[in-house]
């Protein structure tokens, strides 16, 4: 009923009002800084009236709710290309590393070594006697294994540091998949009093964000307000109030048929999840960086020097040193004795290379030369070319060729004899590692022939003349080397012909890396563009104005300035009205 004591309470009501409101907009203005905070707003409605005699009075103003100011559609949208950006930024910055180490601008780059060792071929064709010229030759061609080697170490960093920060990151989205689900619970218990848990919820969205930094996810809101959060290919993340303390969706372990740990989803059943499930954010990036572009680097590299010891060994076993052999050992360990070079064990790794052919040789005894050419088969086995060797050159004692206990190749000549090889059409010098110039297969474990590393007149930049004659001064071998430089050995990136020399193909490479660099930059523009208009987006709808905030802070307190002067006239009335009584 109208009075003066309803005038009070109307004014009670209205200063707990704007009390209110002057609560928020204080929590608004000291949050205006605070990355992903929501501006909230008070929600106000009129009380019930009251009916009396002359008509219904009105009863003031109450406080409903405190709301905020979010597009929940667009929150998920912030998630996704929060996560494309971080993927594209993550792994530009390991393709700029792999970039770094592919830079063909410089002196000591890969096609410079390259160029400079079949340079100094030229120059032992021109000079094949000279000592000083040779051991330059192998000193070029260790600074080509050098290049080769420090660039597998390099490789081999990088894909260490990943493997950290792989582990790094798995450790930081459980810990952020823990919170999220301790929010998960208090949001849930809060809004059980039909009262939105707006700080709660501001909060797991930043936990939201942070996790689709790390990855792509995907997560809705359940009827109770708690959200349920999906990795890769639905593989359950969060859900309620799990995790909680001590479980561990994923893990970085070992995985069976696996070189390296994977990223692991702990559920029903532990489940790597790749490159191609995890897609997204950090982790999907230096997954991606890992599992592509640093091996395509290093099978490039392997090929790259699988291929240039492979062709610079078969013309170096058609030729002869300064000096003549009396025994030699094979570089490469057969499979067997027994067991066919061309196996496909990897043993020897260059087995495929034997073909059906000639191998060539001369033997010098006591003033006299022979020549011996045994007829070598695709399928021969160390034993059995042993045993053809043996029954050309020494029938009786049958030592000249056998093979050792570590399975290589060897050729020993008898007292007083010495040999050449003058010609391999069957390729089974090089197949074995018998007068070849590198060792190795990849680039993790080329090297120099120990025979030629310690003794540069083994470096064979002649062949031996029609008759036998070994000439010291025979160019022939140095030059066709040399030439090796032009001749097209490598596939074409786009094609398995050999169509490219060894600098093409460098050169190619190092292009097809920075082709990739320039993508992944333009991705970048495109992902930071779109994240960057979401963000306003959500800015527009969320973002605390402090020019609003000061013009509702004025009207709330001229609001609250009113009400106090009718809670004033309303004790003026009440005291008036004693006083009659007095």
């Amino acid at each position: 009923m109208p009075g003066i004591y309803s005038m009070m309470d109307i004014s009670r009501w209205a200063l707990q009002a704007s009390t209110a409101h002057l609560d928020t907009i204080s929590h608004n203005v000291a949050n205006v800084n605070t990355p992903g905070y929501s501006r909230q707003s008070i929600v106000q409605a009129t009380r019930s009236p009251e009916l009396t005699r002359e008509g219904w009075y009105g009863n003031g103003v109450e406080v409903v709710n405190v709301v905020q100011h979010v597009d929940r559609l667009l929150l998920g949208r912030i998630t996704d290309k929060t996560s494309s950006m971080n993927y594209q930024d993550s792994r530009l910055a390991q393709l700029k590393r792999l970039e770094s180490l592919a830079n063909e601008a410089g002196d000591t780059s890969l096609g410079e070594e390259v160029t400079a060792f079949f340079s100094a071929w030229e120059a032992v064709s021109n000079n094949p006697e000279s000592s000083a010229v040779r051991r330059a030759l192998t000193d070029k061609a260790q600074n080509l294994i050098n290049r080769f080697q420090t660039l597998h170490s390099d490789l081999r960093n990088i894909e260490n540091d990943l493997d950290i920060y792989i582990k790094g990151a798995v450790e930081e989205a459980n810990g952020i998949c823990q919170r999220i689900a301790e929010l998960n619970s208090q949001i849930v218990a809060s809004e059980n009093t039909y009262r939105t848990a707006n700080d709660f919820r501001d909060e797991r969205q930043r936990q939201l964000e942070k996790l689709s930094e790390l990855m792509d996810i995907q997560w809705f809101e359940d009827v109770d307000g708690s959200v349920t959060v999906f990795g890769g290919k639905g593989k359950t993340l969060v859900q309620a109030n799990y995790p909680k303390d001590g479980d561990r969706p994923l893990e970085f372990m070992p995985v069976d048929g696996e070189d390296r740990y994977q990223v692991v989803w702990q559920g029903v059943e532990d489940m790597a999840m790749d490159k191609d499930e995890i897609s997204g954010g950090k982790l999907g990036a230096w997954l991606k960086v890992r599992d592509d572009d640093l091996p395509e680097m290093r099978d490039f590299l392997d090929k790259l020097s699988n291929n240039l010891i492979s062709e610079v060994n078969k013309l170096h076993t058609q030729g002869a040193g300064l000096d003549k052999f009396t025994s030699v050992t094979g570089t490469y360990q057969g499979a067997g004795p027994n067991e066919p070079i061309n196996n496909t064990s990897g043993e020897p790794p260059f087995g495929g290379l034997l073909q059906d052919g000639t191998l060539t040789m001369w033997v010098y005894e006591g003033g006299t030369r022979t020549k011996h050419e045994i007829s070598v088969t695709a399928g021969e086995s160390m034993a059995s070319l042993a045993t053809k060797i043996n029954d050309a050159i020494d029938p009786v004692n049958r030592n000249f060729a056998s093979v050792d206990s570590d399975n290589k190749f060897c050729l020993n000549a008898s007292a007083g004899q010495e040999f050449l090889f003058a010609g391999d059409t069957s390729n089974v010098l090089a197949a074995l590692g018998v007068n070849t110039f590198f060792t190795g297969d990849s680039v993790s474990n080329i090297s120099l022939n120990a025979d030629v590393a310690s003794n540069v007149r083994n470096v064979a930049a002649g062949r031996v003349l029609e008759d036998g004659e070994h000439a010291a001064g025979d160019k022939r071998n140095a030059l066709d080397l040399a030439d090796l430089k032009d001749v097209e050995t490598m596939e074409n990136q786009d094609s398995s012909v050999k169509s490219d020399t060894f600098n093409e193909s460098i050169i190619a490479w190092a292009s097809s890396l920075g082709t990739k660099v320039a993508s992944t930059k333009d991705n970048l523009k495109y992902a930071a563009t779109a994240t960057s208009e979401l963000l306003d987006q959500r800015d527009s709808v969320s973002a605390v104005n402090l020019d609003e905030e000061m013009v509702k802070m004025v009207q709330q307190q001229r609001s609250y300035q009113m009400a106090a002067k009718l809670v004033t006239v309303a004790d003026t009335l009440l005291a008036t009205v004693l006083d009659m009584k007095s």
